[in-house]
Parts: C-alpha cells; structure tokens; sequence
C-alpha cells in the first residue's frame, strides 16, 4: 500500500518562495475551502500529480506551473511510504530537476528522464496517470470518468487496478521479442540462402575439378595404354631382330678366316703368275737363242725345241694353277663379299636395335611418368577433404547445418511464445483474471451505488461496457443519465476501485482527494449518502474534499483547511 505523508512545493503556480507543506495522512476527512483562483486545485491536484507523473492534473502547460512573479525555483516534493520503505519524490523547473530517494539514498538516474519515470511508475507506485486519476483524484474540471474512457483506456485501468499491467508489459516485450524473432530468422534465411548458393558454387567448382582431373586420368590412362603398347610393340621388334641378328652373325661365319685365305691365294696366284712370266720369258729367250750362253756353242733347234716344250709344259701347268688359283680367289671375294653383306645387315639390325631399345627405354620413362602423373591426380583425389575448397565446404556445410538447427530452434521458440502469447492476450490470462473479479466489481459497484440512493443495477462485461436496469428492468446507458446520477456513478466506480486495489495490494493507497464533486451535480440526498460512505470507508483512507460549500459541509469532516490569496500569492491557513 502506498501511503502518502505530504507535498511540499514552492513558487509553485500562485505560491510564493515562502514554502507550503500539506500533511496528507493526519485526518480521515480534511475539507479543502477558499475561492477561484487561491489555488485550491494547485495546493493538491497539480502538485501530486505533477511530482509524480512530471504533468499536472488540469491541462496546464509545464511552464505556466512556475510562479509568474517570481519565474524561478519552482519544486514539488511529494513524500511517501510503501512497506517499511520511505520514499521522496523531487521534482522541479528552472532549473529542471527530477529525483527519486528511498530511505534518503538517491535511486540512480538511468540516461533518459523517460526510463527514470517508466521505473518510478512501474517498480514504485505500480500505477501510471490513468489509474492513478481514477483510483485517487474525482475532479469536476479535466478528470475523464472512467465510463467516458475509451475501451482501451478502460482496460488499461482495470489492469492497474488488478495488478495484471504486467501481462501486458510481458505481451509488449513478448511482442518485442516475436519481432526481433522474426528479423534474426530473416537473417537466418538469408544466411541459408547464402550458404546454399555458396555450397552449390563450390560443389558445381569440386565436381568440375573432380571431372576435369578424371577426364584428365582417363587421357594419360589411355596414352600409357599406348605407350605400353608401343613398348610390348618395340619389345617385340626388338626380340625379332636379336633373332635375325644371330641368324646373320651364324652365316657370316669366321670373315678372318676367308680374308686370310684369299690373302694365301692371292699370295700364291702372285708367286704363280711370277713363276709363268719367267717360264714365258725363258721360252723366248730360248727362242731366241743362238749360241749357248756358257759355251757359246750354237744351240741345235732339238735342244731349242726340248726346252722350249719343257717349259711350256711347265708354263701350262703354271697357267692351268693360276685358272685354279684365279677361281679359288674369286670364291674367297664372292665368299667374303656375302660375309660382309651378312656383317653389314647384322651391324644394320644391331643399329636398330640400339635404336629400339633406345625408343623403349624412352618410351619406360614416359609410362613411369604417366603413371606419376596418374598417382598424384588420384592421390589428391583421394586427399579432397584436405584441400582448401574441401575445407571450405565443410565449413559452409557445419555453418548450414547450425542454422538449420538454429531454425528448428527458433520454430520451436515461435510455438512457445505463440503459446505465450496466446496467454498474455486480452483474451488470456487477463480475460481469465478479469472474468473472476468481474462479479465483485459489478457487486461492490451497485453496493456503493445503493447506498447513495442510487437503485439501479449497473453491470460491466468483460470488454467494459455497460448494462443499467432499472427496477422495472428499462435498460439505460450511462449517457442517459443526468449529471447528478453520473457523478453517483462516478464515485461508485472509484470507489469500487479503491476496494478492489485494495483488496489486490496493487493500486492501494490511502489518498482519495474529490474536486467539488458536491458543489454542482450532486442534489442534497446525493451529498449526504457520499458523506456518510466517506465514513464507513477504511480507516486508512485519508479523504480531502475540495468544495465551495464550507459553511454547508464545515461540520461533516475531521479537519479543514483554507487557502487565501493575498496580494500575488496562495497562502494556506488552517
């Protein structure tokens, strides 16, 4: 329960530098008298108001609250308990000021003059201005009555009055956070969005590399595949042509050999034809003989023809052996020419030889080659995963998959708040809760209304709206009535309010100030019914009446105060 002590103010509308402090808790009922314009309304309506809620009661602008002689130095201190704790609200322009202290420690101030007054109403005092103006102040000149409100506003009261506002502060951040709910999971889709098109480039750059070094393994495949061939070809050739080289080398045979023996027949065939050129020399010489040379007795022609046929005999035979001889060389030549022929074409396939075995050691190193070339392209095949576009993919792959958990995540999260959302609508939660005290609000409602004579049974449904029968079951709205019976109604809801704040702990005070609710729409009757509630209400209730009609009420109340305007400034007497 919050319990008001006093207001202190200074330069304050028509008050002065002087000071005024209002106790707020000494009586039960306090009359508050004087005449227009001795500031009356200032003294209790504007200041509380104004120190609370950083606005006045009546539709006055911020600067016109400072005192128009003076211009300067205008405060408002408003002193209250809550529990065991004391608290003291300061408020004040020119300068501009605005302090909250709990048992004389300054609450720190947040950055913003609108979060330090969000705490004051929702931490402090658990009422903003509306509650506030329909559950303290009944006012003649800007107070709304709460059937005049709108539905929302209603409802917003109603709320207060219940201490259920936190539902809807709950809805509001719920909402809050549905909203941020919303862009992150916009931002998650287009990060999956993102990360789709990044995994699907990559995987389409992997696969185009993975195809190309296949197309390219496939390519030196089928050239190794050739060049083995060429290799078993050459092998082949090579094999084939040792063969013939053997065969070659058997019939050329010992070439030595042959050169030696026609180099003996040659020898000989030169011996011969020298020994046949002396015998052919010797027959002509013989021939041409006279005398003997030793003698130099004539030679007889028989000798000469003896001789003569000796020595052709003999160069016959040398002739005959030189034939023989001839053909043995030209045997040997023929012999050796073949031989060299075979030698010639055995050095000619050893050539080729050398020369394939050159192609296929060649042609060895070019396959070892392709198949390193063929090991490595599969090797990397093999180690993808550690490559830089692997890693990358992976990584984009786990970033996925987390923001698909994310998203599963959040869905499940969108069930929940939407499940607590559902609760912390008007139709939740709060529509439960109101529903229950709904009954006890039409009844102490027609409670307060009977006993200011006013019979007719008043009921609000769930959305606020009213129903008023009358004892012959006409039914009436609020606006049908006069504004008398408007004004019983009013008190009757205020009052309703104050039993169910106070039943609820939330809007409970002990301050209930009335502005000259007895002056104009209330007759005698009506006046005398509120009097007697006034006293019957608890007695922690604290009443200030402000009215015109002192010398009429004077003797109705505990205590009264008066307040005088002399020369420029209010000045409180009493």
């Amino acid at each position: 329960m919050i319990r008001f002590q006093k207001v202190k103010f200074r330069n304050f509308g028509s008050f002065g530098n002087n000071g005024t402090e209002i106790h707020l808790d000494r009586h039960r009922t306090t009359l508050v008298s004087g005449m227009n314009g001795h500031g009356k309304s200032f003294a209790l309506l504007d200041s509380i108001t104004f120190a609370l809620f950083g606005k006045p009661f009546r539709k006055i602008n911020i600067p016109q609250l400072v005192n128009s002689i003076n211009e300067k130095d205008c405060y408002v201190e408003v002193f209250f308990s809550i529990g065991d704790d004391n608290y003291v609200v300061h408020r004040g322009v020119k300068p501009k000021k605005f302090e909250i202290y709990k048992n004389e420690e300054l609450i720190d101030q947040n950055a913003k003059a609108k979060d330090y007054q969000k705490m004051l109403e929702e931490n402090i005092l658990k009422m903003n201005y509306k509650s506030f103006t329909q559950v303290v102040i009944l006012g003649s000149s800007s107070f709304v009555p709460f059937m005049q409100l709108s539905a929302a506003d209603r409802r917003e009261v109603i709320e207060d009055v219940l201490d259920i506002q936190v539902f809807s502060d709950m809805n509001t951040v719920l909402k809050t956070r549905v909203s941020l709910k919303k862009e992150e999971l916009k931002d998650l889709e287009n990060k999956s969005e993102l990360l789709k098109s990044k995994i699907e480039l990559l995987e389409k750059h992997i696969a185009s590399l993975k195809e190309e070094d296949e197309n390219k393994v496939t390519s030196l495949l089928e050239e190794l595949e050739t060049t083995e061939s060429t290799v078993d070809s050459y092998e082949k050739e090579v094999t084939s042509l040792l063969i013939e080289q053997n065969d070659l080398i058997k019939k050329s045979g010992n070439v030595d050999k042959v050169r030696s023996d026609l180099s003996k027949y040659e020898n000989m065939k030169k011996i011969i034809q020298q020994t046949h050129d002396k015998n052919v020399k010797k027959i002509q010489d013989i021939e041409r003989m006279d005398k003997c040379p030793s003698c130099t007795q004539s030679v007889p022609e028989v000798v000469k023809a003896d001789l003569i046929t000796k020595f052709e005999t003999k160069r016959e035979e040398l002739s005959r052996g030189l034939e023989d001889i001839s053909i043995q060389i030209k045997e040997q030549n023929e012999a050796l020419d073949e031989l060299r022929e075979y030698s010639a074409k055995s050095k000619d396939v050893h050539d080729q030889i050398v020369k394939k075995r050159s192609e296929v050691e060649s042609s060895k190193k070019y396959s070892t080659k392709l198949r390193k070339e063929v090991a490595e392209i599969q090797k990397k095949t093999c180690e993808t995963d550690q490559t830089e576009n692997s890693t990358s993919l992976k990584k984009y792959k786990k970033e996925m998959a987390d923001v698909k958990d994310e998203r599963t995540q959040f869905k499940e999260d969108a069930l929940l708040l939407g499940a607590v959302g559902n609760l912390l609508k008007d139709t939740g939660i709060k529509s439960k809760i109101i529903r229950h005290y709904l009954p006890i609000m039409n009844k102490l409602i027609n409670k307060y209304l009977t006993d200011m004579g006013f019979f007719a049974q008043f009921t609000l449904d769930e959305n606020f709206n009213e129903t008023i029968k009358s004892r012959h079951r006409d039914q009436f709205s609020y606006m049908s009535f006069s504004e008398g019976e408007k004004m019983r109604i009013d008190l009757a809801l205020l009052l309703a309010w104050r039993e169910i704040a106070r039943l609820k702990n939330s809007a409970n005070t002990n301050l209930l100030i009335l502005d000259e609710v007895f002056d104009s729409s209330l007759d005698t009757v009506g006046t005398d019914e509120f009097l007697k509630l006034m006293h019957v209400l608890s007695a922690n209730t604290n009443v200030f009446v402000i009215s015109h009609k002192s010398d009429q009420l004077v003797d109705k109340f505990d205590n009264q105060i008066t307040f005088v305007k002399k020369g420029n400034f209010s000045k409180l007497t009493g």
